[in-house]
């Protein structure tokens, strides 16, 4: 038996202008840099930081990618995502729970991903996560209730004693562990990228069009756009621990 979910495509896109002037001013022995080629440059950073703010979202607006919180809902008994209704149909919600305090602080977070990473997965070795993903203050909690066991060691003069871990070596259950500016506070999401993937559209990635030289202005127009939208299937498999404390 299969159930059909449908996402549609939604339209993330910016403008990068540039005038005569500008131009004018940075040719020739005046150039300091390309200034046309920093522009759009620029415009491209931009661009992605659009999409990961709309990745992080709960989806209301016309417009806006069916985000994170949306798909990984912290009520996941409400809600319709991809036109069908968790509410009716179980298969369709993802996991969650809770990680709040029980006495100091961060206290219940392991305890709680652990929860999280089982109810994902499959027996805990088949389907479970590929990624943790969680604001900053969750992720210095979650580091705060690792066993202090310091070891300093220096090879040779240049180098120091380190008696913390990298950012990039936090896992959980053999599970990479990061931290997103966007996220939402207190909230940690265990993704899956069999389950859940960006489509868009071909030639919908991040499209620059050529630039257009308005009939009435002294300048030009690139157009930067992005075609696209979250989509997941088996929801069962992804997860969020809400309410960390």
């Amino acid at each position: 038996v299969f159930d059909a979910a449908r996402f549609n495509q939604k339209i993330a896109a910016g403008t990068v202008i540039y005038s005569e002037l500008e131009k004018r001013r940075a040719q020739a022995g005046a150039q300091k840099f390309d200034l046309l080629a920093a522009k759009l440059a620029n415009s491209k950073n931009s661009h992605i930081a659009l999409l990961n703010r709309s990745c992080w979202g709960l989806g209301l607006g016309a417009n806006d990618l069916d985000g994170l919180q949306k798909v990984i809902s912290i009520t996941p008994t409400t809600g319709t995502v991809g036109g069908i209704n968790g509410a009716n149909f179980s298969f369709w919600r993802n996991r969650q729970t809770s990680g709040a305090l029980t006495a100091t602080a961060f206290d219940n977070v392991q305890s709680a991903f652990r929860t999280i990473h089982n109810l994902c997965s499959l027996g805990g070795v088949d389907k479970k996560p590929t990624a943790i993903f969680s604001d900053r203050a969750t992720h210095e909690g979650f580091e705060s209730t690792m066993t202090q066991l310091a070891r300093y060691s220096r090879e040779d003069r240049k180098k120091a004693g380190d008696p913390a871990f990298m950012n990039e070596a936090f896992m959980y259950k053999g599970v990479p562990y990061f931290y997103d500016e966007d996220a939402p506070s207190g909230e940690a999401r265990f993704l899956n990228n069999e389950f859940i993937k960006f489509n868009y559209l071909a030639g919908g990635w991040m499209k620059m069009y050529p630039a257009v030289d308005p009939a009435n202005q002294l300048s030009n127009v690139h157009k930067l756009a992005t075609f696209g939208n979250i989509t997941v299937s088996a929801r069962r498999h992804l997860g969020v621990v809400s309410a960390i404390t």
